[in-house]
């Protein structure tokens, strides 16, 4: 009980010291701020005339305030203070934090004005305000080991204690420490730091990175890929900065009077993985065009969309296939190879090759397979001559007239079906129209006799395929045709010649196909 006791009466004690912490150091009507008649700014009490406006300058934020039976037109938290509106006439304000007690009913010292702007400053027990200045413009500042911001540095809360304030420009430096304590005045205390020329200690540094990424120092962006400056010896730290990369830390010591060269650690691209099945295995595959990659295992890229090719013999190439690698995430897809098609269902061929036979020639084919249903065109320009035919009179005298030779051309259209024997080997049994013409030249005499005799006839055969490479075939193709029917030249022709309408046949040469 007794300990309760005691505990009892240390917070109330504590509390009733708190209720006096907080103090206001200064109150003033700004002449020259016009911001609480300012269109954007400025605000209208409950009765529609515009409101003064209290910027209060607090080491802490949490603060209530109450204004009595006028209250509180709004209040706000800005860089650094608050702004409190308060209607024209306001007489009194409380001041409450939960951590620093209470300031209740605080009498205003000025009169309160409706679009005039005021400043506050407010002490909360727990330390002074102080100006910091130093000889050189624009010097950083220092507290405590922590930047602070550039000079002037006006109005800084600081705590009861030792503090230590550092002041660097270029190569100016100052340092110097100070007491707060509670006998000190409550007035704006200023701090001013001495600097001196500090040459001797600073070094040349140039910092580089790749990539052309942006290199941080102390908060700040001081450019990309590359960085000149002088600092003073010791050991600093740059920080270097890419989109949709890792920042990267690099640390250096400053050696003075020296040039430092730094190469700085790039960032690190953000990379995805790509994890790709083929069917068959093995496949040989290409990134972006020509950069071989291996598939048997996930590979980690860089983030980005990448073109894949794959290649395997006996197998039909796929190009260009797109993949997108995202940060931190595995792309997946089985991809299956269409075996090569080298006996081909469906394809357009022509080719050429030499007819053997009585009167032979060379052949041009043309044609077209849909379903394996073979369709073949075809011209032989004959060569070889025939034996010299000899031409008499037919009015019953006998009478001799020339001697003519003879080649043979031949149109012919084939239907055949073609079947696959292998991966390379088809055939495709045929049954075929031609027709043949005999163009004659005279070796004895003055007439030309039978020349564009024609015969029709009809073929059976079959086109041995063999593919050694992809859209090539090495053909055979062994006929025997029939003659059918011959005017009247053809049939003198024959009667009186080795010449004969149709007859057996083989066309041996190449075709392409696509």
């Amino acid at each position: 009980m007794k300990k309760l006791i005691l505990l009892t009466f240390v917070s109330l004690v504590t509390l009733g010291l708190g209720a006096q912490n907080i103090k206001v150091l200064k109150f003033e009507r700004l002449e020259k701020d016009m911001t609480a008649n300012t269109h954007g700014t400025q605000k209208l009490d409950q009765n529609g005339e515009k409101a003064a406006l209290i910027k209060i300058q607090a080491p802490e934020r949490g603060f209530t305030f109450n204004g009595g039976s006028l209250g509180i037109v709004a209040s706000e938290e800005h860089d650094g203070e608050i702004w409190l509106y308060v209607p024209r006439r306001a007489k009194k304000l409380t001041i409450q934090h939960k951590d620093y007690g209470v300031l209740r009913e605080y009498y205003y010292p000025v009169t309160i004005d409706g679009a005039r702007t005021y400043e506050m400053y407010l002490d909360i027990g727990i330390g002074r305000y102080v100006t910091i200045n130093a000889q050189m413009a624009n010097s950083t500042i220092y507290i405590d080991g922590e930047r602070v911001g550039q000079l002037p540095v006006n109005h800084k809360y600081l705590n009861y204690g030792r503090h230590t304030v550092r002041a660097l420009k270029d190569r100016y430096e100052g340092e110097t420490s100070f007491m707060i304590t509670t006998d000190d005045d409550s007035s704006l205390r200023l701090i001013n730091v001495e600097q001196r020329d500090m040459s001797d200690h600073f070094g040349d540094v140039t910092v580089n990175v790749e990539n052309n990424a942006e290199i941080w120092f102390e908060g700040s962006n001081m450019g990309n890929g590359y960085w000149k400056t002088q600092l003073r010896e010791g050991t600093y730290t740059v920080e270097t900065r890419k989109a949709d990369c890792d920042p990267q830390k690099t640390s250096f010591t400053v050696l003075p009077q020296t040039n430092n060269t730094v190469q700085a650690a790039p960032p690190t691209p953000y990379t995805g993985r790509l994890s790709l099945y083929t069917r068959p295995r093995n496949a040989i595959a290409t990134i972006n065009g020509t950069d071989p990659i291996d598939l048997t295992e996930a590979q980690t890229l860089p983030i980005g969309t990448y073109q894949i090719n794959l290649n395997r013999k006996g197998y039909v190439s796929k190009q260009g296939l797109e993949y997108t690698v995202r940060h931190n995430q595995t792309t997946r897809d089985t991809i299956t190879l269409d075996r090569v098609q080298y006996i081909k269902s469906q394809a357009f061929y022509f080719g050429a090759g030499y007819t053997f036979r009585s009167m032979g020639g060379i052949s041009v084919l043309a044609g077209a397979t849909y379903k394996n249903y073979d369709l073949q065109v075809s011209y032989t320009f004959g060569l070889g001559g025939s034996d010299d035919v000899p031409w008499y009179s037919t009015d019953g005298n006998d009478t001799y007239l020339s001697t003519i030779s003879y080649k043979r051309s031949t149109f012919a259209v084939k239907l055949g079906y073609q079947f696959a024997l292998t991966e390379r080997l088809g055939i495709v049994p045929q049954l075929g129209y031609e027709v043949e013409r005999l163009s004659g030249n005279v070796e004895n005499g003055t007439n030309l006799y039978g020349d564009g005799a024609i015969a029709n006839c009809l073929s059976i055969g079959a086109k041995l395929l063999y593919a050694p490479i992809e859209r090539l075939y090495l053909f055979a193709n062994p006929a025997f045709s029939i003659g059918v029917s011959k005017d009247a030249n053809f049939e003198r022709i024959a009667d009186n010649s080795d010449i004969s309408a149709g007859g057996f046949m083989m066309t041996l040469g190449a075709i392409f196909n696509f």
